[in-house]
């Protein structure tokens, strides 16, 4: 039976977004795959449509986290699994993610990569998010702002709305712990664009880590 949502958020993705969807496509179990194109200024939206997707349009860019709300309130499956849009061929591997659930293995099943081809950045986005996690939740994991997830459509809305910006995989991982779901972390040989140590690449790490630290602060005033 077919009954996995494949929900894609996009921005700006033109360059991998076919291949993404067509990845993606070739998995078995999949009801629909649904890219919600974030705003883009680009045909993001009518590459994804070309390559089979259903395809959402948000008129301005909202951020990652309005994404998926907005993706979330449209998916049909019995499960939701989340893949960003520049995986390309790699998110073939979304399967690992999502079987786990329908054999009800673990509640929330997330990705973790393999260690970057190219260096990046220092590596503090994520040191914050591992430190913020452990704190919550007891728990170190080895891909803390890995966006490739899984799980029930029940569990997913009970989780709703998620945080918006990057920090929608912390506030996501510390709510599921908090309300006592089983979460497991995966090996996926999955690969992104990788930012590189540029001006735009700094640029994007400093939102993250921006955004991370938000949700963590936000967290810490709810528990007081």
């Amino acid at each position: 039976m077919n009954d996995v949502t494949i929900l894609v958020p996009a921005y700006n993705e033109a360059a991998y977004i076919q291949q993404t969807v067509k990845a993606l496509g070739g998995l078995p179990y999949i009801r629909e795959i649904l890219v919600v194109d974030d705003g883009s200024n680009d045909n993001t939206a009518a590459l994804a449509k070309q390559a089979g997707a259903l395809v959402i349009k948000q008129q301005i860019n909202q951020g990652k986290g309005s994404a998926l709300n907005k993706g979330l309130k449209a998916a049909k499956g019995a499960v939701v699994c989340f893949v960003d849009a520049d995986l390309g061929g790699s998110a073939a591997e979304a399967i690992k993610l999502y079987l786990p659930i329908r054999d009800k293995k673990a509640d929330l099943v997330i990705g973790s990569f393999p260690k970057p081809r190219i260096k990046g950045g220092f590596g503090i986005a994520t040191k914050v998010a591992k430190l913020g996690l452990y704190i919550f939740t007891g728990t170190k994991f080895l891909s803390p702002l890995s966006g490739q997830r899984a799980m029930g459509m029940e569990t997913a809305l009970e989780l709703a709305p998620f945080a918006n910006g990057f920090g929608v995989e912390v506030g996501l991982t510390i709510d599921a712990s908090r309300k006592g779901y089983q979460l497991l972390e995966v090996p996926v040989d999955m690969h992104h664009r990788e930012s590189k140590r540029d001006l735009s690449g700094f640029r994007h790490r400093g939102r993250q880590c921006y955004h991370v630290a938000r949700v963590l602060c936000h967290k810490v005033r709810r528990v007081n």
